[in-house]
C-alpha cells in the first residue's frame, strides 16, 4: 500500500510537471503514509520538498477556518444558517441571501473580482460587490464564489468581535494542536513556508505571503483565503473532524447531507461531497466523502463511511503560473490512493448526473428534446430523469418513448406496450410502432437515449436503441446518451458471438456477456451499421466507474429495469439462464427469485446436480428445491408449468465476481439433457437467443462446458481488443 500510494506522488508531481508535493493518508488515528516528492522550490535555488513544509493552503481557507467557524458560532447559537446575511453584516443589497446560501455558494455572487486593484479591506470589497448588484437570485443557481466567503469571514468577526485569525486560533488551531497553522505566518517560521508564484505585481516571489491578491490587499486575513498549515496538522485536523471533535456528529451530517443543493447535490455546507474522479478536485470514491481544494495545489479528501482521509499539498504555482496543472496533480495522487485502500469501491455517477452538474450545457440551443427512456433512469439520489429536467433552465422535453416493458415498467416481457397522451406524449416502441417517425423526429433538435440495460444481448433495449439511431441517421438528428454502469461489469465476456441476427433479443454480432455499457453499445452500432451515413452520437460518460467492476460495487441507485430483473445478482444470473426460455423449462417466472431457479415437474434435481462436475458452477453453488409458478400480474401472467409443482434448482452466488452465468448455464444443460434425454426439448427461441445453432449443435455432441468455452475463447479475445473501450 505504501509503495503504491508512494509512486502515485511520484507520478502525480512528475506528469503534472509540478515543483514537487507533500501527501499524508491516515485511517483514524492512524497515519498511513506521509511522505514528500520533488522540490518545494525551484527558484532562485531548488530546495527538496519537506514533509514539515508550509504551504500556503489558498482556498482550503474556506473549509479549515471559515466553515468551521460559521459551524462553531451556529451550535453555540450565536448565528442562524437561514437568517439573511444582512442581518449580521448590515448591507442591503445582501438581504436576501441567507448564510446557508453563502456557505452552498447559491447566494447569486460570481466566482470573483480583482478588487485589489481599488481596495485594501473586506469592508470596501464587499460595498463594491454591492454597489455592482446581485448576479443571480439567491438560491437558484451553483456558482463557486471567493466573495461569498470573505462576507462569512466577516460574519465571523462581527459576531464574536474577534478578527477571523484570532477566532480561528483560538477556537480550532489550538484547541487540536495545530502549532504550525496560521495566517500571516511569523517570521520565524517563513524558511518553511513553500513559496508560491513569482509575482508581478507584487515584485517578489512570494514565501510566507498569502498567493491570493485579493486575500493580499486585505492583510492576508479573509474567509476565502490566507490560511498556511502543514500535512500533519491539517492530519491532526481531519481526524477530529471525522470524530465529531471539532463539531458535532449532527452537524457533521448536515454539512454532508446529498441534494440540499437540488440542483448541485455536490454541495455540501462549505464542503463539496460524493466527488467525482475526473474533475479537477480529486477524490475519495465514496459517497460519504467530503473534500475541498486550494487554488495553489493543495486538496483535503475524508471519508465518512470508512474515517480514510488524504491530504494533498503543492505549490503548482511556482514559480510561475504557465505550467499549473493541479487537475492532473489530483487525479493521478488519489487514484493511488483509491487503488490502494478501495480496490472494489466507486461512488459511480452516470450521464444524467453529469447532465445536471453540466446544467444541461450540451442542450442550451435546443429547443425541444425527444428521450428515450424508463421508469429506472434516476440519478444518482434515485431522482427520475424527469425530475432531474424539471431542474434545467427550462423544460425541453417535446416527446418520450419508451422500449419493451413501457415507461413505467409496469409490461411483462413481450407484451404489447400501448402509447399515452399528455403535455408530453409518450410513444411506444414496444407495439405496432418500433422506432421514431420522420415527422416526430422533425419537431426536435436532440434525440436522448436513457436506458439502465443489464449487459446481456438477449435485452431489448439496445435493440430499441439502435432502431432509434437508425431513424436518426435517416432524419440526420444528433443523438446523445447518457450512460449507465454495466451491471456485469466490462472485464469478463460469454458466449459465442451471435451468427444470426434480427431478433430484438439477438440484434448485434456481440457475445452473450457483452461487457458494454448503452454509450459504448452506442458507438459499436454507429461503427458497424452507420459509417457511412451522417448521424451524430454523443455520450455522456460514467465518472468514477471502472470496468471490474459490478453493479453493486458502484453505490448507484438499483431500479429493476424489467418486472423480472429485481436485483443485480438477477442480471448477472440472467445471462446464463436466460437460455432456459428456450427450453421446456420453467426459469424461475411466476416467482420471487426469477432467473435464479429453474425447473419442471419431471426434472430429477439431485440428479442432475449429481452430474456436475467440479468448477462448472464458479462463483455459485446449487442446490435441489421444489416451487410453483403462480401468475404474477405485471410480470408473468402465464409462466410455465402454471400452478404446477416443480422440482427445481436453485442458484446460490456466494463470490459475484467470479461467476459466470454461461458456463453455468451450459452444465446444468448438458446434465439435464443427459439426466432427461426422453423429457427435455429444446424450443424454437432457443437458437434465436443463443445467436445461432452452434451451441445448440455442441450440447447435442454432449462437449462439456470447459471445450465449448475453449472453442468461444478466440472469438471473445478478438472482439474484446475490437470492440469500443470508453472506460478502463
Amino acid at each position: 500500500m505504501h509503495e503504491m500510494i508512494l509512486q502515485g506522488l511520484r507520478d502525480a508531481v512528475r506528469d503534472s510537471n509540478s515543483p514537487g508535493a507533500v501527501a499524508c493518508v491516515g485511517n483514524g488515528a492512524e497515519i498511513l503514509f506521509l511522505e514528500a516528492a520533488g522540490d518545494a522550490q525551484l527558484d532562485p535555488v531548488r530546495v527538496a520538498a519537506r514533509t514539515d513544509g508550509i504551504y500556503d493552503l489558498a482556498s482550503l481557507t474556506k473549509v479549515v477556518a471559515t466553515t468551521t467557524a460559521v459551524l462553531l458560532l451556529r451550535e453555540q447559537g450565536a448565528i442562524e444558517l437561514d437568517r439573511s446575511a444582512a442581518d449580521y453584516v448590515p448591507i442591503e443589497a445582501f438581504r436576501k441571501m441567507t448564510l446557508r446560501h453563502l456557505l452552498t455558494h447559491t447566494a447569486g455572487f460570481l466566482a470573483g473580482r480583482p478588487f485589489y486593484r481599488t481596495h485594501t479591506s473586506v469592508e470596501g470589497m464587499l460595498m463594491e460587490s454591492a454597489e455592482r448588484g446581485i448576479d443571480n437570485a439567491p438560491g437558484v443557481r451553483w456558482v463557486y464564489s471567493d466573495i461569498g466567503f470573505m462576507l462569512l469571514g466577516r460574519v465571523v468577526e462581527r459576531v464574536t468581535g474577534q478578527t477571523l485569525d484570532r477566532f480561528c486560533q483560538s477556537r480550532i488551531f489550538t484547541p487540536l494542536n495545530m502549532g504550525d497553522t496560521c495566517f500571516n505566518p511569523p517570521e520565524s517560521v517563513r524558511p518553511r513556508c513553500v513559496p508560491t508564484e513569482r509575482c508581478g505585481w507584487r515584485g517578489r516571489l512570494m514565501q510566507g505571503e498569502v498567493h491570493d491578491q485579493n486575500s493580499y490587499a486585505a492583510g492576508g486575513v479573509t474567509g476565502h483565503a490566507g490560511l498556511f498549515s502543514t500535512a500533519d496538522d491539517l492530519a491532526r485536523f481531519c481526524r477530529a473532524f471525522l470524530c465529531g471533535e471539532v463539531v458535532s456528529e449532527s452537524t457533521l451530517d448536515e454539512v454532508s447531507v446529498k441534494g440540499q443543493v437540488p440542483f448541485y447535490p455536490w454541495q455540501g455546507l462549505g464542503w463539496l461531497i460524493d466527488p467525482w474522479d475526473t474533475k479537477t478536485t480529486g477524490f475519495l470514491p465514496s459517497r460519504r466523502a467530503l473534500g475541498h481544494t486550494g487554488w495553489t495545489g493543495t486538496s483535503i479528501w475524508m471519508d465518512r463511511d470508512t474515517g480514510v482521509f488524504a491530504i494533498l499539498l503543492s505549490n503548482t504555482c511556482h514559480p510561475g503560473t504557465g505550467n499549473r496543472d493541479n487537475e492532473t496533480l489530483r487525479n493521478t495522487f488519489y487514484r493511488s490512493v483509491a487503488r490502494a485502500l478501495y480496490p472494489r469501491r466507486a461512488n459511480t455517477h452516470a450521464g444524467v448526473d453529469r447532465l445536471l452538474r453540466e446544467s444541461f450545457y450540451i442542450l442550451r440551443e435546443t429547443r425541444r428534446v425527444a428521450l428515450l427512456t424508463n421508469h429506472a433512469a434516476v440519478d444518482e439520489m434515485g431522482r427520475h430523469i424527469l425530475d432531474v429536467f424539471g431542474l434545467g433552465p427550462s423544460n425541453k422535453l417535446h416527446v418520450l418513448y419508451s422500449p419493451e416493458h413501457g415507461i413505467r415498467g409496469n409490461y411483462e416481457a413481450g407484451a404489447t406496450v400501448a402509447s399515452e397522451q399528455g403535455d408530453v406524449p409518450v410513444i411506444s416502441l414496444y407495439g405496432t410502432q418500433k422506432r421514431p417517425s420522420q415527422a416526430e423526429l422533425a419537431e426536435v433538435g436532440y434525440f436522448l437515449v436513457d436506458l439502465q440495460d443489464i449487459g446481456s444481448r438477449y435485452y431489448t433495449y439496445m435493440a430499441t436503441m439502435r432502431d432509434c439511431l437508425a431513424a436518426c441517421a435517416q432524419a440526420k438528428k444528433p443523438v446523445l446518451v447518457l450512460d449507465r454502469p454495466n451491471p456485469l461489469g466490462g472485464v469478463v465476456l460469454e458466449g459465442p458471438i451471435a451468427e444470426r441476427t434480427g431478433s430484438p433479443v439477438c440484434c448485434a454480432r456481440i457475445p452473450i456477456r457483452h461487457g458494454m455499457t448503452m454509450g459504448e453499445l452506442a458507438v459499436f452500432f454507429l461503427r458497424e451499421e452507420f459509417s457511412k451515413q451522417k448521424l451524430n452520437v454523443f455520450v455522456h460518460p460514467l465518472d468514477s466507474w471502472r470496468r471490474d467492476l459490478l453493479f453493486h460495487e458502484c453505490a448507484y441507485p438499483w431500479v429493476p429495469p424489467s418486472p423480472n430483473i429485481p436485483t443485480p445478482l438477477t442480471a448477472l444470473l440472467y445471462a446464463g439462464t436466460c437460455l432456459f426460455e428456450g427450453t421446456n423449462l420453467n426459469e424461475g417466472r411466476g416467482t420471487e427469485t426469477p432467473f435464479h431457479v429453474i425447473g419442471a415437474p419431471w426434472l430429477d434435481a439431485e440428479g442432475v446436480i449429481g452430474r456436475l462436475q467440479p468448477g462448472e458452477t464458479p462463483g455459485c453453488t446449487v442446490s435441489a428445491c421444489r416451487y410453483t409458478p403462480r401468475a404474477i400480474p405485471g410480470k408473468a401472467s402465464n409462466p410455465r408449468y402454471r400452478d404446477e409443482e416443480c422440482q427445481g434448482i436453485r442458484i446460490h452466488v456466494h463470490k459475484p465476481s467470479e461467476v459466470r452465468a454461461f458456463t453455468v448455464a451450459v452444465a446444468l444443460l448438458r446434465a439435464i439433457r443427459n439426466r432427461h434425454p426422453r423429457q427435455f426439448e429444446w424450443g424454437p427461441t432457443f437458437d434465436i437467443l443463443a445467436g445461432g445453432d452452434a451451441l445448440r449443435t455442441w450440447l447435442e455432441r454432449d462437449e462439456p462446458p470447459a471445450d465449448i468455452a475453449a472453442r468461444v475463447a478466440p472469438q471473445l479475445d478478438a472482439f474484446a481488443a475490437a470492440r469500443p473501450r470508453r472506460y478502463e
